[in-house]
This record gives C-alpha cells, sequence and structure tokens, in this order.
C-alpha cells in the first residue's frame, strides 16, 4: 500500500477561495476494488465527505489508487472487444464539489504514473486531470498528517463555475 495525503482547494473562477465547499470523494484501493465489491471491508471505505475550510482548502489521507477493470459481461465489453480496446480504467480519484451559488462539478483526479493513462477505457482521462502523486520521505512531516514514511501527495485546484444568473 502507498498511503497518500490529497490537498485541495475550491476556487471561483476569479481565483477567490469558495469556503465551506462540500466536497464528496470516493476511490478504488491500491488493488482496485471499491467498498461495494468487497466483503472483507467496511461500506464507506475508500469515501469520505469534507468541508472546505475559510480558504476553501480540505485535506485528507487514504492510500494511493490502483487501476482497475471495467465488467466485460454485457454490451460495453462487446463494444470494447469490437474496437480492440482493453477493459481498463487507470487509477483515479472522484470528485463531487458543491457549494451555493456555484453549479456542482464532478471530475476525477488521475494518478500520473498510472497504468492506461493514455487509453482510458472510457476516455475520461484530460491533461488537466492528471495530478503527481509525489513521495514523502521526511518523518516529521508523515508525523504532521498522522501516516509514516514514507507516504505520497498530490495537490489539487477545482474551479466552480457561477449559476447563471448570481452575483
Amino acid at each position: 500500500k502507498r498511503p497518500c495525503v490529497v490537498r485541495g482547494r475550491v476556487l471561483a473562477p476569479d481565483g477567490t477561495p469558495v469556503p465551506g465547499a462540500k466536497v464528496d470523494v470516493w476511490q478504488s484501493d491500491d488493488e482496485g476494488f471499491y467498498d461495494v465489491q468487497r466483503d472483507d471491508v467496511s461500506n464507506g471505505t475508500g469515501r469520505g465527505l469534507f468541508t472546505a475550510d475559510g480558504e476553501g482548502r480540505f485535506w485528507f489521507r487514504s492510500v494511493v489508487p490502483s487501476h482497475y477493470p471495467i465488467p466485460t459481461d454485457g454490451p460495453v465489453g462487446r463494444l470494447l472487444e469490437a474496437s480492440g480496446r482493453h477493459q481498463f480504467r487507470p487509477a483515479h480519484i472522484h470528485f463531487i464539489i458543491e457549494a451555493p451559488g456555484f453549479t456542482q462539478l464532478t471530475t476525477h483526479l488521475f494518478v500520473a504514473d498510472s497504468p492506461y493513462i493514455d487509453s482510458d477505457a472510457v476516455f475520461a482521462v484530460s491533461s488537466s486531470l492528471i495530478a503527481e502523486f509525489t513521495e514523502v520521505t521526511d518523518p516529521e512531516s508523515a508525523a504532521e498528517v498522522g501516516l509514516a514514511a514514507p507516504y505520497w501527495t498530490t495537490e489539487a485546484d477545482f474551479v466552480l463555475r457561477p449559476v447563471k444568473g448570481s452575483a
């Protein structure tokens, strides 16, 4: 397992923070499984609900997720086979971010060194969504976030679009 810390900021288009934004996060584990696919973990593992602070910031501890295959036993599998494509998604973390006066944002962050980053089965990767996860080996930094060294970290800004007609 590669423990990690994800830090983010929720911003308005002009770069001002969006305090109190709700951040809903979910991801696969380090073996490519979501909590609902495993009998040996409790529901809610790999999921979190966070509230951005007064500066629009949030952070959480997790593990660097893994790539995984999508099911191929139905029409998607037939489509992938007919098009000569593989069934894998690169490692990613899902986000839904919302705040009053802004349009809800649903997006991903993709792990830069993940296999399949250039050939996602569902064509969801764009360069702006690729995040570098950097290894941190300093024990003091690790202790500050409640982890042992080494751990990995990434940071991302999420920009919300104002609802039309709002100030």
